[in-house]
């Protein structure tokens, strides 16, 4: 074969150290020892040596490097032995193994993204008697355990042998099929397996059942015949579900990789979407992956959870529909995902028709437990499934068991050992979804949104009653629901749902928003279902108090914050509940405060803290403390504030808040940017940022630090950092709403950008106009040297016409034309 001098040098050094994993690293110093390359060379060099030795005899281990996995021929496979460079001789693939006599396919179609698990299964079935692949239906078992003997052949003096069982539904036949895939005759069909066994026994080889789920019983006991009479027979077996033997190693086979993002030149790096481009080739040979169509090609691939088999029948519609077609209907994937190639869709001719495959292989109450866990949306606890699915004929402990079992079938995927969350794949919760009836769906849906309300609403309480369950601790327990919490609110505020759940929902999913802003929604979207009346007291009195919450303030008026908070104060008096009465009154505090109406906070805080009992949680006292530091802070006492900032932030560290003490520090270098030196409290400002960098907390308090910091910045004339600082936070202030305008004002006008800063003045005159909210002292100072200095800068109209431009634009065009002339080159660094 011709090979180029660099490829001859990658495959020299992947021979020589055939028995491990080499690192890119390594190879790339071995192949141009002294020199900087860039990494796509080597990746030439390795394809260039797969087109010659075929797709198998080089595995890549994603982000790790290469290992040799072909056969050598006159070298036992597996063992360090070098050969000298001109006496390498790759035995290729595509030829069928010397010696030994095999049933596998001559030449194997490439198998895409499995090189982790070949590797991992050559030794495991080497160093076992019994091995099962495990995994659902259509995620490639078969193929795999067909490369994996296909490889292992010429190490079985009577060679590999493979013995589809899918077709068979005669269990008694299960001896006559092996023999007959084996080349051996039976003449006694009533000592079948005796003579099987007989036979084996003189034979050193590889046996693979493939598809054994069915037939469980029946491979068993085979199985452990051959394994007792037959000692050189090693045993490979595919199935959904293990065999349960004690001579067992089982390897569960997982979806291929989908990254969340990558560029076009690694793509091909992950096994579903190099699985996905060789099956659009195959139709259309012109199809590349690249930038433009990747995140496309990413998205189909995540919404088939990486399973080839989904994957391989989407690619298949590619050429005739387009990519976008595909994409935006696989909501109907099942009438979507039919034909394929004739590979693909010989056992499973429709993404369906492997589903139903394992469903009807499962027992009644299975199957009622599966399909009822297709409500789920983004998997579920052990807690929640079993509030879901029981019933009086399903108890708590037998929704356990038939959970167990379909895990064990591969029906649903266990994601972590420590806290146990399970999954249904997505395609797998479409077919249970589909399997239910008018009535059982509308039951399990109410039931599955109830599920949710208790849940949410014991985090909810255990924040109100001042347990202050840790930010890190409650956002461990609440974002995994998030899905869950979407599809209940939807199917409450469905034509077949009930508002009440709904409120509820919204109420207690408050402390969300700084996670997702569309919680905010919910309550922007029911505050007038609420208003009419007819809600109960105690959830109307958390509804109203969630809208009262800081995190609100960008999404309602100010004067609404004051009006939900006195309505969320009454009701919590009428209930008799003096804890929440308080937090009411620590929400229309910081409301007066913003107003400028200090006289009123003072009030509201001295009735907060009458209220404060010795015996209550610690945090009750800490929230006064910041209370009296921003009370300090607005009479100009700044020691005083200083002093009383400090002393709260080092409760919240000595609590372990980080959330907590991340807000507390940000108010300190609010106050500081207000009252000390500039250096001092960008100084503080960095620190913050990096240890936030470091420890990230939620979008809606790492905005502030970043926006607090690109501010002081600006004001000091770092035109460069504060322009750094405030790109860093532009994904935080998508995802949060809170854009800082003021800050964009500034910097703008310092970067000589006239004209945007003009426009972003009139967007924030507007805002203050209609909120009637003053600016805090920091904004204020902004705003004033940006507007006195763009007077002089900009002609009169010029200046009118891109203040009113601003005044007229939707707060998510301002972020756009941000982010636009952030991009463009700085006009006073020249």
């Amino acid at each position: 074969m011709a090979i180029g001098a660099r490829a001859f040098d990658v495959l020299t050094a992947l021979v020589e150290r055939r028995e491990r994993l080499v690192a890119k690293a390594e190879l790339l110093e071995i192949v141009w020892p002294g020199l900087v390359v860039e990494e796509n060379n080597l990746q030439v060099q390795v394809s260039s040596l797969r087109r010659l030795l075929g797709p198998q005899a080089i595995a890549t281990i994603p982000g790790r490097g290469y290992q040799f996995t072909a056969a050598l021929e006159g070298g036992a496979p597996g063992k360090p032995t070098v050969a000298a460079p001109d006496a390498i001789s790759v035995a290729a693939p595509s030829a069928a193994p010397t010696g030994p006599s095999t049933n596998l396919p001559t030449q194997l179609l490439p198998l895409y993204g499995r090189e982790a698990d070949l590797l991992a299964l050559r030794p495991l079935i080497i160093g076992h008697r019994l091995v099962t692949v495990v995994g659902s239906g259509g995620i490639g078992k078969s193929r795999v355990a067909q490369a994996v003997a296909h490889s292992l052949a010429s190490c079985q003096p009577d060679g590999a042998w493979m013995v589809e069982l899918a077709g068979l539904s005669s269990p008694p036949l299960l001896p006559n099929v092996v023999a007959h895939a084996l080349g051996i005759a039976l003449p006694r069909q009533d000592v079948a397996l005796d003579d099987l066994s007989a036979a084996l026994a003189r034979r050193t080889l590889l046996l693979v059942l493939d598809n054994c789920e069915h037939l469980l019983d029946a491979t068993a006991s085979l199985v452990q015949i051959i394994a007792t009479r037959a000692p050189n027979v090693t045993l490979l077996a595919t199935s959904q579900q293990p065999l349960h033997l004690p001579i067992e190693q089982q390897y569960r086979l997982a979806p291929l990789t989908v990254p969340p993002e990558t560029t076009a030149s690694d793509a091909r790096q992950f096994g579903s979407l190099a699985l996905f481009e060789a099956r659009v080739q195959a139709v259309d040979p012109r199809f590349r992956l690249n930038e433009e169509n990747l995140p496309a090609v990413i998205d189909i691939c995540r919404q088939l959870d990486g399973l080839p088999l989904a994957i391989e029948l989407a690619a298949a519609r590619v050429p005739a529909l387009g990519l976008r077609v595909v994409r935006d209907n696989l909501g109907a994937r099942f009438r979507l995902l039919t034909g394929g190639s004739r590979a693909a869709s010989r056992r499973h001719p429709s993404l369906r028709a492997a589903l139903k495959w394992s469903y009807d292989l499962l027992g009644v109450d299975e199957q009622v437990v599966f399909r009822r866990l297709g409500v789920f949306a983004g998997g579920f606890n052990m807690e929640t499934a079993q509030a879901v699915v029981c019933d009086v004929q399903l108890d708590e402990w037998a929704v356990l068991d038939h959970l167990g079992t379909l895990v064990d079938k591969s029906l649903v995927v266990v994601d972590t050992a420590d806290s146990p969350r399970y999954r249904l794949l997505e395609s797998a919760r479409h077919f249970a979804l589909e399997q239910l009836d008018r009535g059982e769906t509308a039951s399990i849906q109410r039931r599955h949104a109830l599920a949710m309300l208790t849940f949410v609403q014991r985090l909810d309480d255990e924040e109100l009653d001042a347990e202050e369950l840790p930010r890190a601790q409650y956002a461990s327990l609440a974002l995994p629901e998030l899905d869950n919490l979407r599809a209940a609110y939807a199917w409450a505020t469905g034509a077949a749902g009930d508002m009440a759940i709904a409120v509820a929902l919204a109420a207690h999913s408050g402390l969300l928003i700084e996670y997702a802003v569309e919680f905010a929604e919910w309550l922007v979207a029911l505050r007038q279902h609420v208003e009419a009346g007819g809600i109960d007291p105690a959830i109307a009195a958390r509804f109203w108090l969630a809208i009262s919450r800081g995190s609100m303030v960008r999404f309602v008026p100010h004067s609404v914050q004051v009006e939900a908070a006195r309505r969320a104060q009454s009701l919590y008096q009428s209930l008799g509940q003096p804890r929440r009465v308080v937090f009411t009154l620590f929400q229309l505090t910081r409301h007066y405060r913003t107003q400028q109406a200090d006289l009123l906070a003072r009030a509201v805080a001295d009735e907060a803290r009458g209220l404060i009992q010795a015996d209550w949680p610690a945090m009750f006292r800490t929230q006064m403390l910041r209370i009296d530091a921003s009370a300090a802070r607005r009479a100009g006492q700044y020691f005083e504030a200083l002093a009383l900032h400090h002393e709260v932030i080092g409760v919240s560290a000595s609590a372990g808040n980080w959330r907590r003490e991340v807000a507390d520090r940000t108010n300190l270098v609010d106050l500081m940017w207000q009252c000390c030196p500039l250096e001092e409290a960008a100084r503080e400002a960095r620190r913050l940022a990096d240890a936030t960098h470091a420890r990230p907390t939620t979008d809606y308090h790492m905005v502030a630090v970043y926006g607090n910091l690109a501010s002081i910045l600006s004001e000091m004339g770092h035109i460069e950092e504060a322009s750094a600082a405030a790109r860093g936070a532009l994904p935080m202030m998508r995802r949060t709403r809170d854009y800082f305008l003021e800050m964009w004002v500034h910097l703008f006008w310092r970067r000589g950008q006239f004209e945007v800063a003009a426009t972003l003045l009139g967007a924030s005159d507007s805002i203050q106009a209609r909120e009637g909210v003053p600016l805090f002292p920091n904004e204020q100072r902004l705003v004033a040297q940006a507007r006195t200095a763009l007077a002089e800068k900009l002609h009169p109209d010029v200046f009118s016409k891109g203040h009113a431009v601003g005044a007229a634009l939707d707060e998510r065009d301002l972020l756009a034309r941000a982010s636009t002339a952030l991009e463009q080159p700085n006009a006073t660094s020249s």
